[in-house]
């Protein structure tokens, strides 16, 4: 297990946020992910803008995973509409 942090951006709605942030959860716990630390980083002005939305709502992840378990977790969230973009980030030991 190696540890990341992550940061997805979601659409600022309400319902799309939270739905959003259901689904990515259930993806980390399905590929075996431990969330170690969660932060609601709040709504924020985009530096450009990504599928034509100008503002998003960030939230980060500290988490342990399988290295192997990455390139599966970007296929699935990348089918999520409400995830705008996201980054994977390992950590240094």
């Amino acid at each position: 297990m190696r540890n990341y942090e992550v940061v997805f951006i979601f659409r600022t709605e309400v319902d799309a946020y939270k739905s959003g942030l259901d689904k990515v959860k259930e993806e980390l716990q399905k590929a075996g992910a431990t969330i170690v630390k969660e932060d609601d980083l709040g709504d924020r002005e985009l530096a450009y803008p990504i599928k034509k939305e100008s503002r998003g709502h960030y939230h980060f992840f500290d988490l342990e995973l399988k290295p192997d378990q990455i390139v599966q977790i970007e296929k699935n969230i990348k089918l999520i509409s409400e995830v705008l973009k996201f980054l994977f980030v390992k950590k240094e030991q």
